[in-house]
Protein backbone atom coordinates (compact mmCIF):
# COMPACT_ATOMS: atom_id res chain seq x y z
CA UNK A 1 0.00 0.00 0.00
CA UNK A 2 3.01 2.58 0.81
CA UNK A 3 4.33 2.20 -3.04
CA UNK A 4 0.35 2.94 -4.07
CA UNK A 5 0.37 5.80 -2.44
CA UNK A 6 3.66 7.04 -3.47
CA UNK A 7 2.84 6.76 -6.82
CA UNK A 8 -0.93 7.88 -6.38
CA UNK A 9 1.30 11.28 -4.88
CA UNK A 10 3.66 11.59 -7.58
CA UNK A 11 0.64 11.47 -10.06
CA UNK A 12 -0.47 14.50 -7.93
CA UNK A 13 2.83 16.30 -8.12
CA UNK A 14 2.81 15.17 -12.00
CA UNK A 15 -0.53 16.49 -12.77
CA UNK A 16 0.61 20.54 -11.60
CA UNK A 17 4.01 20.58 -13.92
CA UNK A 18 2.74 18.78 -17.27
CA UNK A 19 2.68 22.33 -18.81
CA UNK A 20 6.63 22.34 -18.49
CA UNK A 21 9.56 20.40 -19.18
CA UNK A 22 10.87 18.15 -16.31
CA UNK A 23 14.31 16.42 -16.26
CA UNK A 24 13.33 13.11 -16.23
CA UNK A 25 10.42 12.56 -17.81
CA UNK A 26 10.15 12.48 -21.91
CA UNK A 27 10.20 15.28 -23.57
CA UNK A 28 7.15 16.00 -25.25
CA UNK A 29 6.50 17.36 -29.01
CA UNK A 30 4.42 20.86 -29.00
CA UNK A 31 0.92 20.26 -29.76
CA UNK A 32 -0.64 22.27 -32.42
CA UNK A 33 -3.06 25.07 -31.29
CA UNK A 34 -6.55 23.47 -30.90
CA UNK A 35 -9.62 25.15 -29.65
CA UNK A 36 -10.49 25.61 -26.29
CA UNK A 37 -14.46 25.35 -25.53
CA UNK A 38 -15.42 29.11 -26.29
CA UNK A 39 -13.71 28.64 -29.30
CA UNK A 40 -10.16 30.73 -28.43
CA UNK A 41 -6.87 28.74 -29.88
CA UNK A 42 -4.51 27.86 -27.52
CA UNK A 43 -1.58 25.58 -26.95
CA UNK A 44 -2.89 22.96 -24.90
CA UNK A 45 -0.80 19.88 -23.89
CA UNK A 46 -3.69 16.90 -23.66
CA UNK A 47 -2.11 14.34 -25.43
CA UNK A 48 0.81 14.42 -22.75
CA UNK A 49 -1.17 14.56 -19.84
CA UNK A 50 -3.22 11.75 -20.78
CA UNK A 51 0.15 9.76 -21.52
CA UNK A 52 1.89 10.60 -18.70
CA UNK A 53 -1.50 10.03 -16.66
CA UNK A 54 -2.14 6.61 -17.88
CA UNK A 55 1.09 5.51 -17.34
CA UNK A 56 1.29 6.55 -13.71
CA UNK A 57 -2.31 5.27 -13.15
CA UNK A 58 -0.89 1.90 -14.50
CA UNK A 59 1.47 1.69 -12.03
CA UNK A 60 -0.85 2.33 -9.15
CA UNK A 61 -3.14 -0.66 -10.56
CA UNK A 62 0.27 -3.15 -10.79
CA UNK A 63 0.83 -2.30 -7.07
CA UNK A 64 -2.68 -2.69 -5.88
CA UNK A 65 -5.65 -4.58 -6.64
CA UNK A 66 -8.46 -1.89 -7.89
CA UNK A 67 -11.04 -1.17 -5.54
CA UNK A 68 -2.39 34.89 -3.62
CA UNK A 69 -4.46 36.42 -1.54
CA UNK A 70 -2.25 39.45 -0.08
CA UNK A 71 0.15 37.99 2.51
CA UNK A 72 -1.83 40.22 4.74
CA UNK A 73 -5.03 37.82 4.74
CA UNK A 74 -7.10 37.22 7.09
CA UNK A 75 -7.19 33.98 9.03
CA UNK A 76 -10.10 33.21 10.02
CA UNK A 77 -13.03 32.09 7.42
CA UNK A 78 -16.35 34.40 7.13
CA UNK A 79 -19.38 32.35 8.33
CA UNK A 80 -20.86 31.13 5.37
CA UNK A 81 -24.73 30.29 3.64
CA UNK A 82 -25.90 26.89 3.57
CA UNK A 83 -24.63 25.48 0.13
CA UNK A 84 -26.88 23.20 -2.22
CA UNK A 85 -24.98 20.59 -4.29
CA UNK A 86 -24.90 19.91 -7.80
CA UNK A 87 -24.74 17.17 -9.76
CA UNK A 88 -20.77 16.92 -8.94
CA UNK A 89 -21.72 16.65 -5.43
CA UNK A 90 -19.92 19.50 -4.14
CA UNK A 91 -20.60 23.32 -4.51
CA UNK A 92 -19.06 26.82 -4.46
CA UNK A 93 -20.28 29.92 -3.13
CA UNK A 94 -18.37 33.59 -3.52
CA UNK A 95 -18.53 35.30 -0.19
CA UNK A 96 -18.28 38.86 0.82
CA UNK A 97 -14.54 39.08 1.42
CA UNK A 98 -13.72 37.68 -2.12
CA UNK A 99 -12.98 34.43 -1.24
CA UNK A 100 -14.71 30.98 -2.22
CA UNK A 101 -16.01 28.40 -0.01
CA UNK A 102 -15.81 24.81 -1.80
CA UNK A 103 -17.92 22.31 0.32
CA UNK A 104 -17.57 18.62 -1.23
CA UNK A 105 -20.28 16.46 0.28
CA UNK A 106 -19.11 13.65 -1.30
CA UNK A 107 -15.92 13.77 0.66
CA UNK A 108 -17.46 15.44 3.50
CA UNK A 109 -14.80 18.39 3.74
CA UNK A 110 -15.26 22.52 3.38
CA UNK A 111 -12.37 25.02 2.61
CA UNK A 112 -12.23 28.39 1.76
CA UNK A 113 -10.38 29.34 -1.18
CA UNK A 114 -8.49 32.93 -0.76
CA UNK A 115 -9.68 35.83 -2.35
CA UNK A 116 -7.22 36.54 -5.89
CA UNK A 117 -7.86 32.46 -6.96
CA UNK A 118 -9.81 31.27 -9.32
CA UNK A 119 -11.68 27.97 -8.47
CA UNK A 120 -13.27 25.45 -10.82
CA UNK A 121 -14.23 22.49 -11.15
CA UNK A 122 -13.97 20.30 -13.99
CA UNK A 123 -15.68 21.15 -16.68
CA UNK A 124 -18.56 22.39 -14.89
CA UNK A 125 -19.71 25.77 -14.81
CA UNK A 126 -17.39 28.20 -13.74
CA UNK A 127 -14.85 25.91 -15.79
CA UNK A 128 -16.20 27.12 -19.14
CA UNK A 129 -16.26 30.75 -18.08
CA UNK A 130 -13.12 30.82 -17.10
CA UNK A 131 -12.49 31.13 -21.13
CA UNK A 132 -13.55 34.53 -20.99
CA UNK A 133 -12.08 36.01 -18.02
CA UNK A 134 -9.15 38.46 -19.62
CA UNK A 135 -6.62 36.60 -17.20
CA UNK A 136 -7.10 33.66 -20.22
CA UNK A 137 -5.58 35.68 -22.88
CA UNK A 138 -1.92 34.18 -21.70
CA UNK A 139 -1.07 31.19 -22.91
CA UNK A 140 -0.19 29.75 -19.73
CA UNK A 141 -2.97 30.68 -18.04
CA UNK A 142 -4.59 28.42 -20.89
CA UNK A 143 -2.40 25.38 -20.63
CA UNK A 144 -2.82 25.40 -17.02
CA UNK A 145 -6.74 24.94 -17.32
CA UNK A 146 -6.63 22.64 -20.24
CA UNK A 147 -4.06 20.50 -18.30
CA UNK A 148 -7.32 19.15 -16.08
CA UNK A 149 -9.82 19.15 -18.49
CA UNK A 150 -9.54 15.00 -19.09
CA UNK A 151 -8.80 14.10 -15.40
CA UNK A 152 -11.62 12.42 -13.30
CA UNK A 153 -13.42 14.88 -11.87
CA UNK A 154 -14.07 12.13 -9.10
CA UNK A 155 -10.70 12.44 -7.64
CA UNK A 156 -9.45 16.47 -8.56
CA UNK A 157 -12.25 17.75 -6.90
CA UNK A 158 -11.21 21.33 -7.33
CA UNK A 159 -8.63 23.60 -8.75
CA UNK A 160 -7.51 26.86 -7.82
CA UNK A 161 -5.54 29.01 -10.08
CA UNK A 162 -3.73 32.47 -8.97
CA UNK A 163 -4.65 35.41 -10.85
CA UNK A 164 -3.03 38.10 -9.57
CA UNK A 165 -0.73 40.30 -11.40
CA UNK A 166 2.49 38.87 -12.82
CA UNK A 167 2.41 35.69 -11.01
CA UNK A 168 2.26 33.78 -13.97
CA UNK A 169 5.28 35.99 -15.76
CA UNK A 170 7.54 33.43 -16.25
CA UNK A 171 5.36 31.25 -17.85
CA UNK A 172 4.45 28.77 -14.97
CA UNK A 173 1.24 29.18 -13.05
CA UNK A 174 1.03 29.11 -9.27
CA UNK A 175 -2.07 26.19 -8.51
CA UNK A 176 -3.50 24.31 -5.95
CA UNK A 177 -5.45 21.19 -6.16
CA UNK A 178 -7.62 18.91 -4.59
CA UNK A 179 -7.84 15.24 -4.73
CA UNK A 180 -9.43 13.06 -3.25
CA UNK A 181 -9.13 8.99 -3.10
CA UNK A 182 -11.60 7.48 -1.45
CA UNK A 183 -10.52 3.96 -1.58
CA UNK A 184 -7.12 4.91 0.13
CA UNK A 185 -6.26 4.05 3.86
CA UNK A 186 -3.37 6.59 4.53
CA UNK A 187 -3.05 6.44 8.41
CA UNK A 188 -1.63 9.91 10.14
CA UNK A 189 -1.81 8.55 13.50
CA UNK A 190 1.94 8.51 13.47
CA UNK A 191 4.79 9.07 10.47
CA UNK A 192 4.92 5.69 9.54
CA UNK A 193 2.79 6.11 6.61
CA UNK A 194 4.03 9.44 5.68
CA UNK A 195 7.76 8.61 6.04
CA UNK A 196 7.47 5.83 3.03
CA UNK A 197 5.28 7.87 1.12
CA UNK A 198 8.40 10.97 1.36
CA UNK A 199 10.45 8.41 0.53
CA UNK A 200 9.51 7.45 -2.49
CA UNK A 201 8.59 10.51 -4.20
CA UNK A 202 12.15 10.89 -5.72
CA UNK A 203 11.53 7.72 -7.43
CA UNK A 204 8.53 8.15 -8.63
CA UNK A 205 9.38 11.75 -10.08
CA UNK A 206 12.51 12.03 -11.21
CA UNK A 207 14.43 15.77 -10.54
CA UNK A 208 12.14 16.05 -7.33
CA UNK A 209 13.95 17.06 -4.20
CA UNK A 210 12.11 16.62 -0.59
CA UNK A 211 12.50 19.41 1.88
CA UNK A 212 10.61 18.57 4.36
CA UNK A 213 7.95 15.95 6.13
CA UNK A 214 6.04 16.72 9.01
CA UNK A 215 3.32 15.69 10.83
CA UNK A 216 0.91 18.59 12.18
CA UNK A 217 -2.95 19.77 13.76
CA UNK A 218 -4.55 22.52 12.29
CA UNK A 219 -6.63 25.46 14.14
CA UNK A 220 -10.10 22.41 14.19
CA UNK A 221 -7.60 19.92 15.44
CA UNK A 222 -7.34 17.59 12.32
CA UNK A 223 -4.29 15.61 12.27
CA UNK A 224 -2.40 16.73 8.78
CA UNK A 225 0.28 14.98 6.80
CA UNK A 226 2.55 17.68 5.29
CA UNK A 227 5.55 17.26 2.36
CA UNK A 228 7.69 19.89 0.57
CA UNK A 229 9.52 19.60 -2.36
CA UNK A 230 11.43 21.47 -5.23
CA UNK A 231 11.87 20.49 -8.77
CA UNK A 232 13.95 22.12 -11.32
CA UNK A 233 11.84 22.70 -14.13
CA UNK A 234 11.93 24.70 -17.95
CA UNK A 235 8.66 26.30 -19.16
CA UNK A 236 7.40 26.33 -22.71
CA UNK A 237 8.60 29.84 -22.71
CA UNK A 238 11.80 28.43 -22.88
CA UNK A 239 12.30 29.93 -18.60
CA UNK A 240 14.35 27.78 -16.09
CA UNK A 241 12.71 27.66 -12.57
CA UNK A 242 12.45 25.92 -10.17
CA UNK A 243 9.18 24.56 -8.97
CA UNK A 244 8.30 24.37 -5.18
CA UNK A 245 5.16 21.96 -3.69
CA UNK A 246 3.73 21.82 -0.73
CA UNK A 247 1.67 18.49 -0.40
CA UNK A 248 -0.95 18.46 2.95
CA UNK A 249 -2.14 15.19 3.58
CA UNK A 250 -6.25 14.85 5.49
CA UNK A 251 -8.14 11.82 6.38
CA UNK A 252 -11.67 12.76 5.38
CA UNK A 253 -14.91 10.56 5.72
CA UNK A 254 -14.26 8.12 3.38
CA UNK A 255 -10.26 8.11 2.39
CA UNK A 256 -7.70 10.54 2.07
CA UNK A 257 -7.75 14.40 0.36
CA UNK A 258 -4.77 15.41 -1.02
CA UNK A 259 -4.42 19.44 -1.49
CA UNK A 260 -1.05 20.27 -3.33
CA UNK A 261 0.24 24.27 -3.81
CA UNK A 262 2.54 24.63 -6.78
CA UNK A 263 4.60 27.80 -7.30
CA UNK A 264 7.54 29.09 -8.33
CA UNK A 265 10.40 29.32 -5.25
CA UNK A 266 10.80 33.09 -6.28
CA UNK A 267 6.61 33.42 -5.41
CA UNK A 268 6.71 31.21 -2.63
CA UNK A 269 7.07 33.41 0.50
CA UNK A 270 4.72 35.66 -1.37
CA UNK A 271 1.76 32.50 -1.63
CA UNK A 272 2.52 30.52 1.50
CA UNK A 273 0.82 32.38 4.15
CA UNK A 274 -2.52 32.29 1.92
CA UNK A 275 -2.19 28.93 1.59
CA UNK A 276 -1.70 27.80 5.22
CA UNK A 277 -4.48 30.35 6.13
CA UNK A 278 -6.60 28.16 4.36
CA UNK A 279 -5.20 24.52 5.61
CA UNK A 280 -5.82 26.26 9.09
CA UNK A 281 -9.37 26.12 8.92
CA UNK A 282 -10.24 23.00 6.84
CA UNK A 283 -13.58 21.51 8.25
CA UNK A 284 -13.91 17.93 8.01
CA UNK A 285 -17.31 16.39 8.22
CA UNK A 286 -18.56 12.89 9.91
Amino acid sequence: MNTRRALLAALILLTTILACAVPGLPAASPPAPIASPLGTPDTRLDIMVAETVSAALAQTQQAVPTPTLPPTATLEPTASPTPEADTSGSALTEMEDGSTLFSDFNAGYEVNVPAGWLAVRINQQEYLDAWLLSEFSNPAMQRSLSSIENLNPNELRLYAVDLQADHARTGFVTNINFIWYEQDDMSLEDDTDLLAVSAALPDALPGLELLTTELSTNANGLPIGINTSRTPATTLDGVNIVIFQKQVFIKVRAGTLTITLSTTEELKDTILPAFDAMIEFIKVSD
